[in-house]
């Protein structure tokens, strides 16, 4: 009997190196707008949305895809995505510009008239999905959600 005691004392001090050295989950990135610019006149109307990623985790992240609907002013959707790899290092971040396109976006005048201050700033709320490089598998596709305010810029035609 006190063998069998001595044995999973034992078992038990072997294994809380093991246990104490398993890593943290990985956390996704925080996405946010930086910048929005109206490009010029067309239909569909066309949008430059410069999106930037926070890296909350103590090392690197590879980000293989960003699918996601950005709604400015509760006035329209925009539907986005990025398919190229991104690598964003420990605790930095990284921006990505998207040219972006939408049919239902109300006219650029009606969104002007819903910003406000002095850098024009728009409401938006996005959410979707950002797909992770992870070894394994596990968990890679990760939901987002994010809302602000970001300012809303026109472009003149070239």
């Amino acid at each position: 009997m006190r063998r069998l005691m001595a044995m999973c004392v034992l078992a038990g001090f072997l294994a809380q190196p093991v246990m104490a050295a398993k890593k943290p989950p990985i956390a996704p990135p925080r996405i946010t707008v930086e910048t929005i610019a109206a490009l010029p006149s067309s239909s569909p109307q066309r949008f430059r949305v410069t999106l930037r990623l926070d890296n909350l985790n103590t090392e690197p992240l590879t980000v293989k895809a960003l699918e996601f609907k950005l709604k400015l002013a509760s006035e329209g959707i925009i539907d986005g995505d990025s398919y190229g790899l991104v690598v964003i290092g420990a605790l930095e971040q990284q921006s990505i510009t998207l040219e972006l396109h939408s049919d239902i976006v109300s006219s650029l005048s009606r969104l002007q008239s819903f910003t406000s201050g002095p850098t024009h700033t728009l409401p938006y709320q996005m959410y979707g999905k950002v797909t992770l490089d992870r070894r394994p598998k596990s968990k890679a596709e990760v939901p987002f959600t994010s809302s602000g305010d970001a300012p809303l810029t026109t472009t003149a035609a070239r």
